[in-house]
Formats: C-alpha cells, sequence, structure tokens
C-alpha cells in the first residue's frame, strides 16, 4: 500500500528559475509525506541492528520509576541509548570519542564492505 502511494512518481528539479525536464523519482518518498519519518525510523533502526549486532555502543541512563528523585543511590533500572532518531535525523551516541569512532567505523564497515 505504501508502494502504490509513491509508484509512477515523477518530478522536477528548479534551479535559479529554470525548471527540468520531468523525470521518474524512482527511490525516496514525497516531500512532506508523513509516513516518511516513520519509514525512516523503521528502515534506519534495522541498519543500526545489523551494523551494531556484535557491538553495544552508546550510553547508559540509569533511572528510576518509583517517583522518589533524592536517593541517587536507589537507582536500580539501567538501560543503554545507542542512538536517538527523529524525523529524518539519526544522532549516534558513545561516551567517548574513540567509541565514536569506533561505532562509526563500525556502521561503514557493515554497510559498506
Amino acid at each position: 500500500m505504501v508502494r502504490q502511494l509513491h509508484d509512477a512518481m515523477m518530478a522536477r528539479v528548479t534551479d535559479n528559475g529554470t525548471v527540468s525536464e520531468t523525470f521518474a523519482m524512482t527511490n525516496g518518498v514525497k516531500q512532506g509525506c508523513v509516513l516518511a519519518p516513520t519509514l525512516f525510523s523503521i528502515l534506519f533502526s534495522a541498519m543500526l541492528m545489523y551494523a551494531y549486532r556484535n557491538e553495544q555502543p552508546g550510553i547508559r541512563i540509569t533511572y528510576r520509576t518509583d517517583g522518589k528523585r533524592l536517593n541517587i543511590r536507589r537507582m536500580q533500572a539501567s538501560t543503554r541509548v545507542s542512538h536517538l532518531l527523529f524525523a529524518d535525523d539519526c544522532a549516534l551516541n558513545t561516551v567517548t570519542e574513540e567509541d565514536m569512532q569506533r561505532s562509526m567505523g563500525a556502521l561503514r564497515g557493515r554497510l559498506h564492505p
């Protein structure tokens, strides 16, 4: 169904007032498509899961859900956040610059062997 919304999509490019000939769009989504952020999140999450399948990059966030904020020693729950997605943007999270280099290397190496 999503594909049908974008089948036979045509486009033109305007540069300094000059409009190009019409050409077929074979990938991507229409500008302003409400499905674009969801499709991006699904695809990019799958790519990151594949790229980091043998690693655990990210920052550890410790939290509590009992509503008591002052006793930090009682914080038990912890989760690792490796990336944040919003619309068509992704932010990778690491603790050190070396971790970021390693993370980018893993992503590049798995997606462009």
